[in-house]
């Protein structure tokens, strides 16, 4: 990867501002889908789906380390279910 992508966030309880390094496969394919695609360009559309799209999901961080850098936290994945309520319950209401 020609650039290394961060996720910059705020904890709502303390305040703290964190910075992880992405490292998540399906973001370095974005961004290599983005520079095919678009050329000089492809900064906006990735920026679209990371910053934008992402904003309107259930977007969670997998934290995890690596061998090389063990005391690194790095953000190996993203899930981003749609928001709202869409958990079947496991013992319905009679």
């Amino acid at each position: 990867m020609p650039y290394d992508f961060y996720y910059e966030y705020k904890t709502s309880i303390e305040g703290t501002t964190y910075r992880h390094k992405i490292i998540d496969w399906e973001v370095q394919v974005l961004y290599w889908n983005c520079q095919k695609l678009y050329g000089i360009n492809w900064e906006t559309k990735f920026r679209e789906k990371i910053e934008y799209q992402f904003s309107k999901k259930d977007l969670h961080f997998l934290l995890g380390t690596q061998h090389r850098f063990p005391d690194q936290w790095l953000l190996i994945g993203l899930v981003y279910p749609p928001k709202g309520e869409f958990q079947i319950p496991l013992f319905p209401d009679p």
